[in-house]
Formats: C-alpha cells, structure tokens, sequence
C-alpha cells in the first residue's frame, strides 16, 4: 500500500478550512478547475481539472470541524480507489490540517508524484483560508514540465 501524509498549520478560522473541503466554492478555490458537490455521507464529488481529468470521489465521512473522508471512484491510474483522510485539529494558535493519501493497490513509486503536488495544494488551500486567494489548477505550482 502506497501512503502520503502531509501536515500544515493555517493561521484561519477552522470553519472556513473545513468549508473550504466541503463546498464547491472551497475546492475550486484551491485544488480543482471546477467542483460539483453534494457534502454528505456517500454523497458525490466531481473535480474538473480544465483539459486534464475529471475526479469522481464520494463522502465516505464527515465530522464537522473535524474530519472528511473522501474515496475516489473514478480517475486516472493510482487515483481509482485512493482515499483522501482531511483532519482538522484547533492547537497553538493555527488549525492543523493533516492529510492522509492512501491507496492499497499502489506502490510508492505510483506515489512520488502525489507526495509533491499534496504539498503544493495544502500551501494552497492556506493561501486561500489566510489570503482569499488559492492556486487551484491550472495556475498550480507545477512540479513536472508539461503538469
């Protein structure tokens, strides 16, 4: 099983973070083109990366301010079947997001792509939540030529 786990502290109300991994306005605002949600348990996820892909997830749970669970059931290569684990944890005068990317049928090499673009959007989503303003894709920081 593949595995990445990142953590950043982001100097903003937790709320807004957690709406921010809730709401269509939240995910296009730092990862995805576009999003079509429906937050709640099973409930659907489309991200639109404009001319790339289209990544179909579904809720697998949600604790307000706390936690979101997501599965990915339709994307390209080691996305199909990934789970994304966005937890949320009030300390030290910042919200703690951790993220937990994991995927029992891919290896780590299907993975070292993911271990870097994960920290490009978690800077992005505290730009977001600290500044108003994300780099969703395609004005991402890009970590391949021609990503």
């Amino acid at each position: 099983m593949a595995q990445v786990k990142h953590q950043v502290g982001i100097n903003g109300a937790i709320d807004k973070i957690f709406s921010a991994i809730t709401t269509n306005e939240g995910f296009s605002g730092w990862w995805a083109s576009s999003a079509k949600i429906n937050a709640e348990i099973t409930g659907k996820i489309d991200l639109t990366f404009d001319g790339l892909t289209v990544l179909k997830f579904t809720y697998q749970d949600i604790k307000e301010n706390k936690k979101v669970a997501l599965q990915c059931i339709e994307g390209p290569g080691a996305w199909q079947n990934s789970a994304l684990i966005f937890e949320l944890e009030q300390a030290d005068n910042q919200v703690f997001v951790t993220l937990t990317h994991q995927n029992d049928n891919a290896s780590d090499d299907d993975f070292l792509y993911f271990s870097t673009k994960w920290t490009c959007y978690l800077l992005s989503l505290k730009s977001l939540v600290e500044t108003g303003k994300g780099r969703p894709y395609p004005n991402d920081i890009k970590v391949f030529v021609g990503d």
